[in-house]
């Protein structure tokens, strides 16, 4: 397949990700202000947020589930809150049952046509992550669930349940199986291994990236800061005959495709930004 075959996507920064994290940041200073009476200059780094919310957590304090999801998807935006390693070591035979050849075939199946057993966010808050999720469930990633309903916020747990909907706050989908920040928290511990790269360094390496990911394996662009705004999976792989490169072939929802140009992708955007794939399990 080359490059002059994949279909003509427009390329959008995902823009509202920042202005929504601004807007998740002044609601929980204007709260915990008003109600722990801290004036709100002693919580304006990320740092003194993450620092209150881990001391309530600690008091098991019920204020923290006023704002349950926000804080949540604040805490796995967060760099300061680090509770994973940007990089995990390789970990020989792990995941070894994932089935790629069930994995691409959901997404042949699916990347267009939603699947209805499944919540769609494709009218909210994009998605990208859930269809990533379902390739994965459907290549045999079981559900990590430890029974407690109120932590389908927790990024440890992964699962969409019977009956899930869109809605926020319901506890039959967690956070990790449909938010990009989210889905980063649980996977870069889960995977065999990662790759995380600058779009500029993957640019003028693309053969021995290709050599290192493979079909099935969940994909995420990244801001310069590390923070995801979009989540793919690898479909294929491409010679651009135009560039004299290897190319990766990627699916997504939200901007529905099965044959996006990771190399081309890249080249539209700064050259700071990060590209994390997350190899669900190590080929031999």
């Amino acid at each position: 397949m080359q490059n002059d075959q994949f279909e003509n996507i427009e390329y959008l920064v995902h823009d509202s990700i920042p202005i929504e994290d601004l807007n998740r940041k002044e609601k929980l200073i204007s709260y915990f202000s008003k109600n722990l009476n801290i004036p709100r200059e002693h919580l304006n780094s990320n740092r003194d947020i993450v620092d209150l919310i881990m001391q309530l957590q600690r008091e098991h304090n019920p204020m923290i589930y006023e704002f349950n999801e926000e804080i949540w998807i604040f805490l796995a935006n967060s760099v300061e809150f680090d509770t994973a390693c940007i990089e995990t070591s390789r970990v020989a035979g792990k995941n070894s049952f994932y089935n790629r050849t069930k994995a691409k075939a959901y997404i042949d199946a699916y990347w267009k046509n939603y699947n209805s057993a499944y919540p769609s966010f494709h009218g909210g808050g994009g998605d990208c992550a859930n269809f990533v999720s379902q390739v994965l469930y459907a290549g045999g990633m079981p559900w990590v669930d430890d029974g407690r309903p109120n932590h389908y916020t927790w990024f440890s747990n992964w699962y969409c349940k019977p009956g899930a909907s869109n809605k926020d706050g319901d506890k039959r989908i967690t956070l990790s199986w449909k938010v990009a920040a989210s889905f980063k928290r649980h996977w870069e511990k889960r995977a065999a291994k990662q790759v995380v790269i600058s779009y500029k360094d993957a640019i003028n390496n693309m053969a021995d990236l290709a050599k290192q990911v493979f079909i099935g394996d969940p994909v995420q662009f990244c801001y310069a800061n590390g923070v995801a705004y979009h989540t793919l999976i690898i479909t294929g792989y491409s010679w651009d005959k135009a560039a004299g490169v290897s190319d990766i072939v990627l699916a997504s929802h939200t901007i529905d495709s099965n044959r996006r140009s990771l190399y081309n992708t890249m080249l539209k955007y700064p050259q700071d930004y990060q590209l994390r794939v997350y190899v669900i399990k190590e080929e031999a």
